[in-house]
């Protein structure tokens, strides 16, 4: 959603109409989702980088962004401390800051560099992860790092193609019936491949 909001910005040719194209949709989208714990950390760390920008800062300090938005939502919200989605969140997002180039120059010795690009993000999530995952439900499955892989990128297509359709549904009303069509297929494609992957033996603990 930021992303269209650029797109429409730059198009417009006014960088500030820019930033508050991408405030307000970022907002009305997190209202329409819910706020989350884990989209309300998403939302936090898109609006600081978003005032980062505005302020002219080209290279935010995503660590630091990331420890603020820890901070602010724990104040904002002190129960969502005790919320997995909350733990998950955080812990993914600084595994791939964190790591993400040093696991990056691993991979890409072996693999192309979209791929590698993705392996080495859900290995740096997977590793910080991983010990709130055997704590609290007392696993781990390292077949995630290859499932997050695989499966990101249909919904990547998931997404975009929900955007898109949704516009052309309101454009032409009868657009509907293919759009809900090619959703509910990817969706299934999706869900193929969640359930084959989780049929992998995972590392347990219990």
């Amino acid at each position: 959603f930021s992303s269209i909001a650029i797109f429409c910005g730059d198009k417009i040719g006014r960088k500030r109409l820019t930033y508050l194209i991408r405030i307000i949709v970022l907002i009305l989208f997190v209202w329409f989702a819910g706020f989350s714990p884990s989209l309300m950390r998403a939302f936090i760390c898109s609006v600081l980088s978003l005032l980062a920008a505005i302020c002219g800062t080209e290279k935010p300090d995503m660590i630091m962004i990331l420890c603020f938005s820890f901070l602010l939502q724990s104040f904002i919200s002190p129960d969502d401390i005790h919320n997995i989605g909350f733990m998950l969140s955080h812990g993914a997002l600084a595994g791939i800051l964190l790591t993400n180039q040093l696991f990056h120059k691993i991979y890409s010795k072996i693999f192309p560099s979209f791929i590698s690009s993705s392996f080495a993000s859900s290995t740096g999530a997977q590793i910080i992860t991983a010990p709130i995952g055997l704590k609290i439900f007392g696993t781990f499955s390292p077949i995630g790092i290859i499932a997050t892989t695989v499966i990101s990128p249909i919904i990547t297509v998931f997404i975009y193609s929900g955007l898109i359709l949704i516009i052309l549904s309101l454009i032409i009303p009868n657009f509907y019936k293919f759009s809900g069509f090619f959703m509910n297929f990817l969706y299934t494609v999706i869900k193929f491949f969640v359930m084959l992957f989780s049929k992998v033996p995972c590392i347990n603990i219990n």
